[in-house]
């Protein structure tokens, strides 16, 4: 009887485990999307000339969020 309950108990621990995971991965991936974010917004702010003296461009910053959210996808959508 005891093996019964162990057995049962282990599969709900295993699934606890993969739901904290999942819920740890998503809290990490909004985390990166808001730094991204912000990231972005700060270059925005720059005009041409101060993008030009870190090596950038509009087009550079355009291209970069683009990049970002797209690396979040799942690899059956992403690039």
């Amino acid at each position: 009887m005891a093996i019964g309950y162990t057995a049962g108990n282990l599969g709900l621990h295993a699934a606890r485990r993969e739901r904290r995971n999942l819920v740890l991965q998503l809290l990490l991936r909004y985390e990166a999307w808001l730094d991204a974010r912000e990231n972005a917004k700060a270059l925005y702010r720059l005009d041409d000339r101060e993008l030009a003296d870190i090596g950038l461009s509009r087009a550079d910053v355009a291209g970069l969020n683009v990049a970002s959210w797209q690396d979040h996808l799942p690899t059956t959508f992403s690039r």
